[in-house]
């Protein structure tokens, strides 16, 4: 959708804060709907991110995600103001404070761009400290559909995205397979230690980084919590992993070793069984949005499933 805010539109808004004047709004890039910079009178700086209607979840659920992590030693946004009338401006927005840094993607060229992936390992075991009631998709106002268990979750997720991955094409040999494999080791989902905060997005698009006062190249933001929910953290951690090494391959490996020591009797077995559920719901949600995933941004999919099952 194509936006457009002025100052003059956000002044009545701002006030609500008690800040500074706003003196320019400034399309930011990167995102699946516009984002602006709010450049302030006093120097300071904030965000005004705007939501499609097709996504009934937001903003409320990115607030309420992003406030479980309030009390975390980590750099994420803050929401300032939520409206979803459309009366102030034609659209739901949020008010939310300004992170600093680039998005790492944008610094793969970096000599020492390992370090930041290593960072976002560190990060995700901090995220999994966060402990959660139950697991499920996260909402407004908490999970939305509470699983007691990490395996009554899985036996729904795979059955639905098994069934999804069918209904956009996928092979039936294949998933067959696919599911044979998955139901051979699906013991793996029972060791997790209780269901705990999972962005299940973290990817070098969503982190973002800079150089500290020493020239070092450190991570300065987690961005949006779009896909957040409470999983087993092998989870989470296997969609870093997976989403990030597509970016770039050297992130696989710094991501696991800042993560640290995984907790679980089969570790690398557990992020087998998750990077196939995740590879799997990749592919099918390429095909709804209309995408060609052996083709586009995330090529070969289908190819690693088949590996994955030889």
């Amino acid at each position: 959708m194509t936006i457009s805010v002025t100052p003059d539109q956000l002044r009545p808004i701002l006030r609500d804060l008690v800040v500074a004047e706003p003196l320019a709004v400034t399309p930011m890039a990167g995102g699946s709907a516009p984002v602006f910079r709010v450049d302030l009178a006093d120097g300071a700086t904030l965000v005004l991110k705007t939501y499609p209607n097709d996504r009934p979840w937001a903003p409320g659920k990115d607030a309420y995600a992003a406030g479980l992590l309030a009390g975390l030693d980590v750099p994420v946004t803050r929401y300032l103001i939520l409206d979803e009338s459309k009366t102030r401006l034609p659209f739901r927005f949020a008010v939310t404070s300004y992170l600093p840094g680039d998005p790492a993607e944008a610094l793969k060229g970096e000599p020492d761009i390992v370090e930041v992936y290593r960072q976002m390992g560190a990060l995700l075991k901090k995220l999994h400290t966060i402990r959660m009631p139950a697991y499920g998709a996260i909402g407004a106002r908490g999970i939305v559909k509470p699983y007691p268990t990490n395996a009554d979750y899985m036996r729904a997720m795979f059955a639905e995205h098994f069934r999804k991955f069918r209904d956009f094409g996928g092979d039936a040999a294949l998933t067959a397979r696919l599911e044979r494999a998955a139901a051979e080791r699906f013991d793996l989902v029972t060791h997790g230690k209780g269901p705990v905060f999972g962005h299940d997005d973290i990817h070098p698009g969503n982190v973002l980084a800079g150089r500290d006062a020493n020239g070092r190249l450190r991570l300065t933001g987690l961005i949006d919590f779009g896909n957040a929910r409470a999983v087993d953290g092998l989870s989470d951690l296997a969609k870093a992993i997976f989403c990030s090494a597509h970016q770039d391959p050297r992130s696989a490996a710094a991501i696991r070793e800042g993560y640290g020591v995984l907790d679980h009797p089969d570790p690398d077995g557990a992020l087998w069984l998750y990077t196939l559920l995740h590879r799997v719901t990749m592919w099918w949600w390429i095909r709804h949005v209309g995408g060609k995933p052996d083709e586009g941004s995330l090529p070969g999919l289908i190819a690693d499933l088949d590996s994955m099952v030889q």
